[in-house]
């Protein structure tokens, strides 16, 4: 059986009661707006909580006296949390994964960074095949100028001077 106070940790975001009387359903959700709990007022002085937790969904009674302090120490717990947060704003609440400004941010900067890379990408575009697996063997894998000689079947010296044909053909290209 659940415990009391687990209860009044489950229930929050409470309102007291239906102005029509009688049963009725309402619902609760937490502060991820994913549904808490359900609550009906019997009309034989009970109320009937389900329980919406990850496990499943549990259903409980309690009289109606111990139903309305529920309410109300939730109420209370709710205003409490209202009171705190509500002038306080985190940003790290909208940005969890820090994804939206940087503290060292410089918006220009990154301005320019994206258009140089776009016309880098232009520029290597422009080469030959050959000259672009190049490319990618040096710098995307990360291969050593040795090893990319070994597995072309060349010497080091002649991919050297391939390396340094690109760079002469992608600076000329990039001063357009």
């Amino acid at each position: 059986m659940l415990s009391f106070w687990w209860l009044l940790v489950c229930l929050r975001f409470l309102r007291l009661g239906d102005p029509r009387g009688g049963i009725f359903m309402k619902k609760y959700y937490d502060d991820r707006n994913q549904l808490n709990m359900e609550i009906s007022d019997a009309k034989d002085g009970s109320m009937h909580i389900r329980l919406h937790q990850p496990t499943g969904i549990k259903e409980i009674t309690v009289t109606e006296a111990e139903g309305k302090e529920i309410i109300e120490l939730n109420r209370i717990e709710y205003n409490d949390n209202h009171r705190e947060t509500r002038r306080h704003v985190s940003l790290q609440a909208y940005d969890p994964y820090g994804t939206l400004v940087k503290d060292d941010a410089d918006p220009l900067q990154e301005v320019i960074n994206k258009e140089e890379m776009d016309q880098l990408h232009q520029s290597i575009s422009q080469l030959t095949p050959a000259q672009q697996k190049l490319l990618m063997k040096k710098f995307w894998v990360g291969m050593k100028q040795i090893d990319i000689a070994k597995d072309e079947g060349v010497s080091k010296m002649a991919i050297t001077k391939r390396l340094q044909t690109i760079k002469r053909h992608l600076k000329k290209i990039l001063q357009k």
